[in-house]
């Protein structure tokens, strides 16, 4: 079992915030005071920073012989928050080979002094495991307005570009040293998997502000991500590519078991296509008020 170690500092934080255009005001040192039953005492690091940490470990594990799997696969649950200035152990299990030897998976897990933060598994597939249909054209959406709802769905979109500085930056703020990706005088671009997915965050907050949700009266934590990222189309994003994203209005989770937290739950639908129209991720988000985990 593989154990790495890192601290996420303040400046961790807001590198990874600023690079992502996340305005959650959990991150914000400036905000985190006047949000309503805050029980962290700081701001808290932001999930996909400490995903793409775990993402960075595993990658690294399969440096001298990368995975050439079309799709990466990601599902982390969050069971607690990394507080300003945390130290974190990262533990990666061995590879797991699937009966037909196309599958590699790891299952990861975060630790602070205090808690498990988060657990899950991170998996190289040839398949796209599940794949949501389009609900517009994907060739249309250049020409839908910037932070819209998408007429005739339940659909807001939200339209990014690649920049290579916010993505050293992210991955700054992720604890990675950003020159294993870039390098122009190596001619080295290398957009990790989930630094474009990572600008959900940015996507749902919007959506948010603009259907009312006020987000220091009624503040709203991750509670889990599964993501699809399609490795082929990520490894040719170039600096100024285009990102449509696609987020769902919020819905109760689907099963039998609404009980407890899941019935408070709301989860997302969240699709990114390039501007050529070519589905980059598909990835459902939850997320549950704070509330209902402190009371």
């Amino acid at each position: 079992m593989e154990s790495q170690y890192a601290r996420f500092s303040a400046l961790h934080i807001d590198v990874a915030r600023f690079a992502t255009d996340d305005f959650n005001p959990f991150h914000d040192r400036n905000k985190w005071q006047r949000i309503e039953g805050n029980p962290f005492g700081g701001t808290i690091a932001l999930g996909f920073q400490l995903s793409s940490f775990a993402l960075h470990g595993v990658t690294m594990l399969h440096a001298a012989a990368p995975l050439a799997q079309r799709y990466l696969h990601v599902r982390m649950t969050f069971a607690d928050a990394v507080r300003v200035d945390d130290e974190v152990e990262l533990t990666i299990r061995p590879a797991q080979h699937g009966a037909d030897g196309t599958t590699v998976s790891h299952r990861i897990a975060l630790r602070t002094e205090r808690s498990l933060a988060l657990t899950g598994h991170i998996r190289f597939v040839p398949d796209a495991p599940g794949d949501p249909p389009a609900p517009v054209e994907p060739s249309r959406l250049n020409g839908i307005r910037d932070r819209s709802d998408v007429p005739g769905t339940a659909y807001f979109l939200k339209r990014k570009f690649m920049s290579t500085a916010n993505a050293k930056n992210f991955l700054l703020g992720a604890n990675v040293d950003p020159a294993i990706y870039f390098d122009e005088l190596e001619d080295r671009v290398r957009f990790t998997e989930l630094f474009p997915v990572s600008l959900v965050s940015c996507a749902l907050l919007e959506r948010g502000t603009r259907h009312g949700h006020d987000f220091l009266q009624a503040p709203m934590v991750y509670s889990y991500h599964d993501i699809v990222v399609d490795r082929d189309v990520a490894m040719r994003l170039r600096s100024n590519d285009t990102l449509n994203m696609l987020v769902s209005a919020g819905h109760p989770p689907t099963g039998a078991n609404t009980t407890g937290l899941r019935r408070e739950q709301r989860v997302h639908l969240c699709l990114g296509y390039t501007g050529a129209g070519e589905r980059l991720f598909s990835a459902e988000i939850g997320l549950v008020p704070l509330a209902s985990l402190v009371s």
